[in-house]
């Protein structure tokens, strides 16, 4: 019988995807990208890329941009903890690596922003470094393939498949074989496996004993917590309105918001509109208010046009642009 590795790294060098990132595996592109892929689809992370791209092309542009600008592009992605590892990344790599993208995983990883999976993808797409990077697509692949009986967190879990795939960047190149996991756990071996599509499905222990569906051995889901926050949308007589940069929260660092009505010492307001934001860990239930107020210090004021230019977190930029004919009026409350 041919070897699973090999039958595999064939069938993603002529089937795989031609995604704007894999155009050119400069390691700087390759590190953008794979931070974007965190915990965001495929579909959705592409006109996010090429808009980075556009922009900051290269590590040298990425030294010198403002922080609010990334912020900007960054916006809508979620996770924004992402692009502020990012901007200290570059520094580190201007500062502590000659400019130059450091090019083993063990270097990798020391930048802010990268850990085990993120360095082993770098390492072995852009270096050959035989570094097996596991995700949750190539967990899910691996347990399948093997019968590994260990649920996903557990260390001896990694511990399985690291070896194996290891092993097997000694006969093929680790890129192709990094990407070639990847690939099958995203478009094949999902969580409704097409096993009739699979090129390796001869070699599939689970397939074989019809158990596809009970790999890999299911974790314990941590309860979403609900959290009911109250913001306002202040109003002057000169149609501008309040933002501040608060994130006491410890939520989207950077980013604009409506302040909450416990930051403001207004008693009337009328309530709009209550919208749902749902995190990874949490959901947000915000309830939107409007109210007229007098200018002060504690928040930025601006325009419509120039709020919305400003990196504002995604739900509240969703509201007001539902509102900006209201905002806009001379006759708004």
């Amino acid at each position: 019988m041919s070897k699973l590795h090999i039958d595999l790294v064939n069938w993603y060098t002529q089937n795989k995807r031609n995604l704007t990132f894999r155009v050119n595996q400069d390691p700087y592109r390759v590190w953008i990208s794979e931070i974007m892929a965190q915990q965001t689809q495929i579909d959705t992370l592409i006109p996010y890329y090429e808009r980075w791209m556009n922009q900051y092309p290269s590590l040298n542009d990425l030294y010198v941009a403002e922080e609010e600008d990334l912020y900007r592009l960054w916006e809508g992605l979620g996770y924004y903890s992402r692009v502020r590892n990012i901007q200290k990344a570059a520094q580190q790599i201007k500062n502590e690596h000659a400019s130059s993208f450091p090019n083993t995983k063990e270097k990798i990883q020391t930048l802010a922003g990268i850990g085990d999976y993120t360095a082993a993808a770098i390492a072995s797409i852009c270096f050959n470094e035989k570094q097996a990077a596991i995700d949750g697509n190539v967990k899910r692949v691996m347990s399948r393939l093997f019968l590994l009986d260990e649920t996903i967190l557990k260390k001896a879990f990694n511990q399985q498949i690291k070896q194996k795939i290891e092993t097997w960047m000694e006969d093929v190149n680790p890129g192709d074989l990094t990407q070639a996991l990847m690939e099958l756990g995203a478009l094949v071996c999902s969580k409704q496996a097409k096993c009739e599509h699979c090129p390796v499905n001869a070699h599939c222990m689970a397939r074989q004993n019809n158990v596809v569906d009970d790999y890999p051995k299911a974790t314990k889901q941590l309860t979403k917590q609900n959290e009911q926050i109250d913001v306002v949308l202040l109003i002057n007589e000169q149609n501008e309105f309040a933002l501040t940069l608060d994130h006491s929260d410890s939520l989207m660092q950077g980013y604009y918001r409506l302040p909450t009505l416990s930051q403001t010492n207004i008693t009337e307001y009328k309530k709009d509109v209550t919208l749902r934001h749902v995190f990874s860990h949490k959901i947000w239930e915000v309830n939107f208010h409007i109210a007229k107020a007098e200018p002060t210090d504690a928040f930025k004021w601006v325009s419509y046009d120039a709020g919305l230019d400003l990196p504002i977190i995604t739900l509240h930029r969703k509201w007001l642009k539902q509102k900006a004919a209201f905002i806009q009026s001379k006759n708004m409350l």
